[in-house]
């Protein structure tokens, strides 16, 4: 199912409750092996289990237990602090990102620059209520195995909202008072606290897509806390229903780089064989859907549109995935083999699925303010998704956040006061977070350089993986990072490469979370 979207250190400790305050060379927490799921992947990683409030106004009552993971870094003798990373999308593992981003690919090659990994120990947090850090549940674990009311068709809208309205008044049933603590409010309060038991004055941050506000929003309630700060592809600073209107955001956008997509299989048509133009890409593409639309596919009859949507919305913002899309749709449209179609797109189910389509809404819906009728969320919808193929796809959030039994937090809106200089990066035709938003954060923060990856479409730009790196992006990054170095003013920088397909190269596997940021 969708997959897509301080204080003194002594001050501090008080607040929290701990008897004396931490040196700040010392750290408070015991780092050591990671959950078995984290360790496999990245055996490098460190982790540790910090306790934090559940509701900060009473800091003696409930706890929780949030992960943290570090790369320490790789040359003591060049280290200059702490840099924590979030990987965006609401529910995504910071603990996993910390170690995606530090790990060597194949060659050798690592996201972040290896003067970078020098610098600093970097950091991942599996934000409260994700991943490891007592994620909610709601429903049972095969809640969205089964095929999903497609709202794209106007006789099925009465089914999807009547099926997310059921889960929000589930998700209050079973989750109670919890569900109002899981929002960004907190989660910046949990990084001061980490900031502390870490034994440090100041935090560096990586913050993509969501992360920006994460970040922004920490900067605004602890700015004396912020030694250098990257924010790539940023949500809108000021929007007060800052969720619902990045979903319906996306829908234009979304369509542009839909296009981009099927022209650039258009491109090879000597290894898709789909068409040499977009409109017979567009054509393959329209008759793929169209069948899942009709009908749902595969052994339990449990992939129909939605579920095909989810793989291909969340999967065309990168390009990471664009070949064995393709390829996947080539079998399908011209020998009518769906079985990797169908092993991206039936859902899984299971636990973790469950947990995290819970963490995501429940922060989603508490972060901001929400529509609350029905007529409001469709009447937008339907003007914006006027010809679209797949418009209605982000109204699973309204219906959900619509009525969410926990209500919503006014977001924090950043000053840009008191923080010091800002590297920011963006790209033009960005359809997750569109570049107009980073151009409205870029305003609203006075200190802040932006960086623009010119004629590219893709979501997020420094520290990609090495097939789509930019060099000139790195150079510029590392160069902050370290020696606190941003360019004279605002400027534009070339794109990536784009994926040169190959007859010869297998399907990629399907990822484990597709809307996570590759």
């Amino acid at each position: 199912m969708r997959m897509l979207l301080t204080i003194g250190l002594t001050t501090a400790l008080t607040a929290y409750g701990l008897a004396t305050p931490v040196a700040a060379t010392v750290s408070a927490l015991d780092f050591g092996t990671c959950p078995a799921d984290v360790a496999e992947q990245y055996p490098e990683l460190r982790c540790a289990t910090m306790r934090v409030p559940l509701d900060y106004s009473k800091p003696a009552g409930a706890q929780m237990n949030v992960l943290v993971s570090k790369r320490a870094s790789t040359s003591p003798a060049k280290r200059r602090g702490v840099l924590f990373v979030n990987p965006g999308g609401g529910a995504g593992s910071g603990v996993l990102h910390a170690g995606k981003l530090s790990k060597p690919e194949a060659g050798g090659y690592t996201r972040l620059p290896k003067e970078v990994l020098d610098a600093y120990d970097i950091i991942g947090m599996d934000s409260r209520g994700v991943g490891h850090s007592e994620p909610p549940s709601c429903v049972g674990e095969d809640y969205w195995a089964n095929l999903q009311p497609d709202p794209d068709r106007p006789e099925e809208r009465d089914k999807s909202w009547q099926t997310w309205q059921a889960y929000s008044r589930a998700c209050g049933e079973k989750q109670g008072a919890k569900l109002k603590h899981l929002g960004t409010r907190n989660v910046v309060k949990d990084m001061d606290r980490l900031l502390t038991l870490l034994g440090e004055e100041k935090l560096s941050y990586l913050g993509y897509s969501y992360g920006t506000y994460v970040g922004t929003a920490f900067g605004e309630l602890y700015p004396h806390r912020v030694d250098r700060m990257i924010l790539d592809s940023s949500m809108h600073p000021e929007e007060p229903q800052l969720w619902y209107k990045n979903s319906t955001g996306q829908i234009r956008p979304g369509e542009r780089r839909q296009r981009e997509y099927l022209s650039w299989i258009a491109r090879y048509d000597n290894v898709f064989h789909l068409g040499k133009t977009f409109e017979e890409v567009d054509a393959a593409w329209k008759k793929m859907l169209g069948d899942f639309r009709r009908q749902p596919h595969g052994q339990l009859k449990n992939v129909g549109a939605v579920e095909l949507m989810d793989v291909y919305v969340a999967n065309i913002a990168h390009e990471h995935y664009w070949e064995p899309l393709a390829k996947a749709m080539a079998d399908y449209v011209l020998r009518n083999d769906e079985s990797t179609v169908l092993d991206w797109a039936t859902p899984a189910g299971g636990r973790a699925q469950e947990n995290y389509i819970a963490s995501l809404m429940s922060v989603a819906c508490v972060d901001s303010d929400w529509p609350a009728d029905r007529e409001t969320i469709e009447r937008d919808f339907t003007e914006l998704s006027e010809g679209a193929d797949f418009g209605w796809y982000n109204v699973a959030y309204a219906s959900a956040c619509a009525n969410w039994p926990a209500g919503h937090d006014q977001r924090i809106v950043p000053s840009g006061r008191n923080l010091p200089p800002i590297l920011m990066f963006g790209t033009e035709r960005d359809s997750t977070t569109p570049y107009a938003n980073t151009v409205a954060m870029h305003r609203k923060l006075p200190t802040s350089v932006l960086v623009t990856e010119l004629d590219s479409g893709t979501h997020c730009v420094f520290g990609s993986a090495g097939r789509f790196t930019n060099p000139q992006a790195q150079r510029i990054g590392a160069e902050y990072l370290v020696n606190g170095v941003l360019p004279a003013g605002d400027i534009g920088i070339r794109p990536h490469p784009l994926p040169v397909p190959t007859a010869t190269t297998a399907a990629a596997e399907r990822p484990a979370t597709l809307s996570v940021r590759e």
